[in-house]
């Protein structure tokens, strides 16, 4: 009976050792149980639009600056925290592993290479000369480069704008999303300078990306449990930015191109103004 008795209270004994084993391995990954909501959450589906029921369509560009705080959601964390990562890194990451392709413009024609992609968020190597411990002279060797993607802050967004017919609504979706790289110009010596750069990475098209933004979670708040995904952030437009570039008879120009300082803000303006009433002038009150 004796022996028995140490039996069961051995057994009880690991029973409670593994369950704090397993506790604390919850722990480890960022949560004491598993998250099974935002990692396999599917895209919201879209309705169906047909060409017949279109009667007015517009393309616009959308710069989104990460610096505002309604779009810090897509900038941070600055490097992948467990699940965790900004929308950049969910990109590159789907790019690596060959769930999506990226492209070099908005037309979504020429796909560009991932090599390619991390030479132009810094990963290029590098040559620096060093002594060599052997011989105590100076050698040239090559350093491997850092992809920066914390340097990208800004974001453009091809959207379209239309109006349906069939359902009576006015709205809009994603067509393409432009990550930029906002860095300091180099002189001839390698230092930074006080001249800012500004550069477009690649172009991903949007509906090909919703399934892997879908199942990245992100924080918007002091709870959470209140997590969504990238795709909900775009679905739900809980994103600011200004409008960049509007389809025109001049080769799309960009509003820079033709307006400067604060002529270039009135003209974004002006163009958000004018879709906000014709949406108001399809009413009747």
């Amino acid at each position: 009976m004796r022996k028995l008795a140490i039996v069961i209270l051995t057994g009880v004994f690991l029973i409670l050792g593994a369950g704090q084993m397993n506790h604390a391995q919850d722990l480890t990954t960022g949560s004491i149980y598993e998250k099974e909501n935002v990692p396999n959450r599917k895209p919201v589906p879209l309705p169906h639009l047909r060409e017949a029921d279109i009667t007015w369509s517009k393309m616009l560009w959308r710069m989104v600056d990460l610096r505002e705080k309604i779009n810090q959601p897509l900038y941070f964390p600055t490097a992948p925290f467990g699940a965790r990562m900004s929308l950049i890194d969910a990109l590159l990451a789907a790019v690596e592993n060959g769930e999506i392709s990226v492209y070099t413009d908005d037309q979504f024609k020429t796909i560009k290479d991932v090599e390619t992609v991390k030479s132009e968020l810094g990963g290029e190597p590098t040559t620096a000369t060093v002594v060599d411990v052997d011989t105590g002279l100076p050698i040239t060797v090559e350093v491997p480069g850092e992809v920066r993607t914390f340097e990208v802050r800004e974001y453009l967004i091809l959207e379209q704008w239309y109006f349906d017919k069939q359902r009576s609504r006015f709205d809009s979706r994603i067509i393409g999303l432009c990550p930029i790289r906002v860095s300091q110009r180099k002189d001839d010596q390698g230092n930074d300078t006080e001249e800012t750069v500004k550069r477009q990475i690649f172009w991903v098209y949007y509906p090909d990306a919703r399934e892997i933004l879908a199942r990245h979670e992100i924080l918007t708040g002091n709870n959470d449990l209140s997590s969504m995904s990238f795709d909900d952030i775009f679905l739900q437009r809980r994103f600011s930015g200004y409008i960049y570039r509007e389809s025109n008879i001049h080769d799309n120009r960009a509003i820079q191109d033709y307006a400067h300082g604060r002529s270039a803000l009135y003209e974004s303006e002006r163009i958000k103004n004018m879709i906000f009433n014709l949406e108001q002038d399809l009413w009747e009150y």
